[in-house]
């Protein structure tokens, strides 16, 4: 269960409720990773999928490409425009497998930065300042209860439940 914009969604196995983070934010990091490091590549377009196996039951509000995996293929099949050619595609290729971190020391402190940044965030949090944009959180009543929401929003649109 999440929606487009929660920090985290809510998964349930066997009864038990477990938090991960926003696939639809994770995907996001993602594609500005492989914009950053394919800049010369400026033709391409990158369409955020999220596929998720068919044993889950979906329960998402986004207008996010989120699907199944067995509606992959189909999906890919709808933006299946060609914009690169051939070598581009090899030379594409090539160059994440060379960006791909197989050493575990190196995945090890990629994770390590991740568990420092969301530390961070939850030290701006208790501060009341947004980790987005560095403005004021203030408690805002919402119809799920009480919410710190960024006092610049609607240009910032960060929240946390109290």
């Amino acid at each position: 269960m999440g929606d487009e914009h929660g920090e985290s969604w809510t998964q349930v196995i066997y009864k038990r409720k477990e938090k991960f983070f926003n696939p639809i934010r994770q995907n996001y990091g993602h594609i500005q990773a492989l914009k950053q490091n394919l800049q010369e590549y400026s033709e391409l377009n990158y369409v955020p999928i999220i596929v998720f196996s068919i044993d889950a039951d979906l329960k998402v509000k986004t207008n996010a490409k989120v699907i199944y995996s067995v509606k992959l293929l189909k999906t890919i099949r709808e933006f299946a425009a060609e914009t690169i050619t051939e070598q581009q595609k090899e030379e594409i290729y090539a160059k994440l497998l060379a960006l791909n971190v197989r050493d575990k020391e190196v995945r090890t402190q990629h994770v390590e930065g991740i568990h420092k940044k969301k530390a961070e965030v939850t030290n701006q949090v208790s501060a009341n300042i947004c980790p987005k944009c560095g403005g004021e959180l203030i408690t805002r009543k919402g119809k799920y209860g009480d919410f710190k929401g960024c006092k610049n929003y609607p240009k910032c649109r960060f929240t946390i439940t109290n």
